[in-house]
């Protein structure tokens, strides 16, 4: 990050007037002025536009409150900066309420377009999310950057007083170590998916190898059942063709049967149309007799005819007096039949009216019976009625029983359903009971199995405590490589300064000793001289000693180093063995749960067989069961009285209609004796006109009239009579005429006719001989069936018990093909799931590994121990050149613990010239400073030279009070040296000695009504 633009409003000290500050016009500046000016506050300005965080605002409830400008409510800053050759830009606001009650706050983060004509949006959504982008692009937060790139005014210690914890998450931050913290939990993600992985890749291997257990069992079970199918095939085949012979036989037989039966109606058929033709024979021969008989009498039939005809012309004139005759008959009839109509009529009212009397006495005799009947009847309507009353109490009486009935039965169904659900629990516990005796089955082999895993977990815990005992030595090992190192060091920078302190005495002029200040003689410089060679050559001895001390050292640590992987190597492949151990302990403590559970269902199963042996179920249904059948017993109900209590009731209303009619037959009663005696007197008058011949008098005087008419025609009917008796005896004349007629013409055609139909008989019988010889082949081929039938129906029921059995087979045959192909299916699927178990487990230790390099204690740590390196030089060069030599700093990564060992640290050890080590507190403020510039200054040579995102902005804040003369000119030469570090650096004093060390200056002055504002000077 380099800075660019900074535009600042009503920021702390600096009002609406400040001008932007362009960064593009120097590299090095000195930004100087006062104290309070507000020369700390432009940088301020740029942390608080960047993170919303500055130095005074750093941890506080409501920061941005606080850097707002006194009497303003408005703050704005907008901070250009480059990264990587791109051009970004901050704007961060702060609004107030007038009441101060409220605020509000504003967030932009934009990217300059390729064009360089604007700037384009990168803001989020929300403040957060516009600020985490801010940070993403930037790679590092605000701590982070304030202590490496920003010494900051009163701040110069912050790496060097923090924790070293904290000083090496800094340290991660700047190496951008975190990176590898995303890649762990990546990593760590992995692992946990390889594992779910192959716990489900094993539960997958289990399932299916279970499944395929029976898979020789079925593949054996189908070659018998394959076998079975071809042999049942082979007899089925024989035992159809055998049917299908007998079938035919059969068939051919029944064609035989229904040929004989059509044979017998042909000859039926034969006989009836012989008979039928001697029929005809017979009726034409009796006509050709006849007919010839005819024609014998011809004569006789002639003159027969002759005389009928005479006869019926003297009737016809007979018929026209006979009709005049019989007209006037006919009327005297008429009157005649009027007479005796009119006294049939007459006689017809008498009979009537003696029906009638008899009717009425009738009814009178049924109206004595009716009313002889009263008593009985009034009995019985009592009695009717009685019942009838009684019959609503009977009913309920009924009901409530049926209703008894109706909830004896519902407890009845309640016990046996009860019951039922009883026998249903035992079975489902019984079959538990049965699959949990299984399970525990495989309790010895879950045992031995713990045992191995506990053997393995003694073993890996074996290893652990020799890996733990590798690494405490070789820790100690690395601690006193490091120690050794520093004793080396030590020593050459003790030899340097030796073989100094001998150059400077053999380059001393003057009679004065530069050692010790004596006077200096040829013998003293010897003396002198040979002493410090000794003591050079004491030195190389001692270096020489050291640096083999070293060497066997690192080589002991090498070992170490090699003998802790070959152990981690056998320690990493038990890594699953606790896990394992888990397992099988789970699968342990479930199965002694099973065995509890087994224990109680057994007993479980027991009280419930108890229960059920001793009816101990459905208490209160019994309890009602019981209660309806004493209370059916307490209404016990007849129910044949019932019913004739019921049919007497309804006998109610037929007794009361009798009654009834009985009253009314005591009125009708006295209205039928009435009725009797008028009818009385009615037949004696008609008697009386009957018997004195008083009917119809007219008719009898126009009758004698016609009598008169009748005697004077001249009409013999007994002439009549003759001719017709005559007639009557000839009356066969005429047809016996027709039929002499007849019989001339069609005597020679009935004779030849009688000869045709004599040749059909003769070829019926023909056809019948045929028939009869065929009939009788035939029933000789008929003798057989019942015996060819029974054969056949035996065969075909054979056939069909075979095909069931062959069905049967290939229904099992198929069965057996699909289990064995989804075993296929399931062997693959454990070809599959074994793969994707190595797999898995492959992955997963993969991924371990991968963990362990991501973490702490692998890459990152690595990487942060290549780099201390790196980081002591740059810092000691550094603090070489400010202190002339005489201060050493070195960073520790192991430190000894009390309890024994070393752990993980970051210590900043600081030397004096002397060598030795002494804590950061005894140091003055100068040399603190020193110290702290220095690292500092190495941190943010780190920063702006890291992969990635580079900071390469340095900012120095003060702390020059502390240095004299001297001290500042070293730090001004040290800044110059590592100018070409940083695109831009920045020094902030208010010291003129200082100030005039930089030729280009950023002054900054206050005005007590416009605020604090800044002028470029030397750019």
């Amino acid at each position: 990050m380099v800075p660019v633009r900074l535009e600042l409003k009503n920021f702390l000290s600096y009002g609406t007037e400040a001008p932007p500050l362009e960064f593009d016009h120097f590299d090095v500046a000195c930004l100087s002025g006062g104290n309070g000016e507000g020369k700390s506050a432009l940088l301020d300005a740029m942390t608080w536009a960047v993170w919303g965080a500055a130095r005074k605002s750093s941890g506080r409830r409501k920061p941005d409150e606080e850097l707002i400008r006194i009497g303003t409510r408005h703050m704005r800053v907008a901070f250009t900066f480059d990264l990587e050759d791109t051009r970004y830009r901050v704007v961060r606001s702060f609004s107030r309420s007038e009441t101060g009650k409220t605020t509000s706050s504003d967030l932009e983060f934009q990217l300059r377009d390729a064009a360089g004509e604007g700037y384009r949006p990168l803001t989020g959504a929300t403040q957060r999310e516009t600020q985490a982008r801010i940070e993403d692009t930037l790679g590092l937060d605000y701590d982070t950057f304030i202590n490496s790139a920003f010494l900051l005014q009163g701040r110069s210690d912050e790496f060097t007083q923090k924790r070293p914890s904290q000083r090496k998450e800094i340290l991660t931050r700047i190496l951008n170590l975190g990176r590898y913290e995303a890649l762990e939990d990546e990593a760590r993600d992995h692992w946990r998916e390889a594992k779910e992985r192959q716990q489900r890749a094993a539960a997958e291997v289990e399932r299916l190898e279970a499944a395929l257990e029976d898979v020789p069992d079925w593949e054996a079970e189908r070659a018998a059942v394959q076998a079975d199918i071809k042999a049942q095939t082979e007899a089925l085949s024989d035992l159809r063709d055998r049917e299908k012979a007998l079938t035919q036989k059969r068939a051919n037989l029944e064609a035989t049967a229904r040929e004989a039966e059509s044979i017998r109606e042909s000859m039926a058929s034969l006989d009836d149309r012989i008979e039928e033709h001697r029929d005809e024979i017979e009726a034409l021969t009796a006509r050709i007799e006849e007919a010839e008989a005819l024609l014998e009498d011809r004569t006789a039939i002639e003159e027969a005819y002759d005389e009928h005809q005479s006869l019926v012309a003297e009737r016809d004139a007979l018929e026209d007096t006979r009709e005049r005759h019989r007209t006037l008959r006919q009327k005297l009839d008429d009157m005649s039949s009027s007479l005796q109509e009119r006294r049939n009529d007459v006689e017809r009212r008498l009979e009537r009216l003696r029906a009638e009397r008899a009717g009425i006495e009738e009814s009178l005799d049924d109206c004595r019976e009716t009313l002889a009947q009263r008593a009985e009847v009034e009995t019985r309507l009592r009695r009717a009625q009685a019942a009838r009353q009684q019959v609503p109490e009977r009913k309920r009486v009924r009901r409530r029983r049926d209703r008894l009935e109706q909830r004896k039965a519902e407890a009845r169904e309640a016990i046996v359903g009860a019951r039922q659900q009883l026998r249903g629990e035992i079975e489902t516990l019984r079959a538990q009971i049965e699959e949990e005796a299984e399970a525990l089955e495989r309790r010895e082999q879950i045992e031995a199995r713990i045992d191995a895993l506990r053997s393995k977990q003694e073993t890996r815990a074996a290893l652990d405590e020799r890996m733990a005992e590798i690494e405490d030595d070789g820790t100690a090992r690395s601690q006193a490589v490091q120690e050794q190192a520093g004793q080396l060091e030590a020593l050459r920078d003790e030899r340097e300064r030796e073989v100094e302190e001998l150059r400077r005495f053999r380059e001393a002029d003057g009679d004065v000793c530069p050692t010790c200040g004596t006077e200096l003689t040829d013998a003293h410089r010897e003396e002198a001289e040979a002493t410090l060679r000794s003591h050079i050559d004491e030195l190389d001895t001692a270096i020489e000693s050291a640096r083999a001390q070293l060497d066997e050292e690192k080589e002991r640590r090498a070992e170490l180093r090699r003998t802790y992987r070959q152990l981690q190597d056998k320690r990493e492949a038990l890594d699953d063995v606790g896990e394992a151990l888990a397992t099988a302990q789970e699968q342990k403590r479930a199965l002694e749960e099973t065995a509890e559970a087994l224990a109680a269902h057994r007993e479980k199963a027991e009280r419930l067989d108890q229960r059920l042996t001793e009816g101990r179920y459905a208490e209160s249904a019994r309890r009602q069961w019981q209660a309806c059948k004493q209370r059916l017993a307490e209404t016990e109900v007849d129910a044949e009285a019932f019913e004739a209590l019921q049919n007497r009731a309804a006998q109610f209303d037929r007794y009361a209609d009798r009654l009834g009619e009985i009253e009314r037959a005591a009125a009708r009663r006295e209205e039928l004796a009435q009725k009797r005696d008028e009818r009385d007197e009615k037949i004696e008058q008609l008697r009386t006109a009957l018997d004195e011949n008083r009917v119809a008098e007219d008719v009898q005087e126009d009758m004698e009239d016609l009598q008169a008419k009748i005697d004077a025609l001249e009409f013999d009917p007994d002439r009549f009579q003759e001719i017709r008796e005559r007639l009557q005896a000839l009356s066969d004349v005429p047809d016996r005429h027709n039929a002499l007629v007849n019989a001339q013409e069609n005597r020679t055609e009935w004779t030849e006719q009688r000869a045709r139909i004599q040749e059909r008989i003769e070829d019926a019988e023909g056809e019948k001989k045929e028939l009869e010889e065929r009939l009788a082949e035939c029933e000789s081929a008929l003798e057989d069936k019942p015996e060819v039938v029974a054969e056949q129906e035996d065969v075909s029921e054979q056939v069909e018990a075979e095909e069931e059995t062959l069905t049967d087979l290939q229904q099992r045959l198929g069965k057996l093909d699909a289990q064995l192909e989804q075993a296929a299916a399931d062997q693959e699927a454990l070809e599959a799931a074994r793969e994707e178990r190595q797999d898995a487990a492959a992955d997963r230790q993969r991924y371990k590994h991968l963990r362990a390099a991501f973490g702490k204690n692998g890459i990152p740590s690595l990487i942060i121990e290549e780099t201390l390196p790196d980081i002591e030089e740059r810092a000691n060069r550094i603090l070489d050149r400010l202190t002339d030599g005489r201060m050493h700093v070195r960073l520790d990564t192991l430190k000894e613990k009390k309890s024994g060992g070393t752990k993980e640290t970051l210590e900043i050890i600081i030397t004096d010239e002397h060598g030795a080590p002494r804590p950061y507190e005894t140091y003055s403020g100068g040399e603190s400073f020193r110290v702290n510039f220095a690292l500092r200054v190495a941190l943010a040579q780190l920063l702006a030279e890291r992969s990635g995102v580079r900071v390469r902005t340095l900012v120095i804040d003060e702390g020059f009070g502390t240095q004299d003369e001297a001290g500042i000119e070293r730090l001004v030469e040290a800044i110059q040296a590592i100018r070409e570090d940083f695109a831009k650096i920045l020094v902030i004093t208010h010291l003129e000695r200082l100030k005039r060390a930089f030729p280009v200056r950023i002054e900054v002055e206050k005005d007590p009504s416009v605020g604090s504002t800044f002028e470029l000077v030397g750019a």
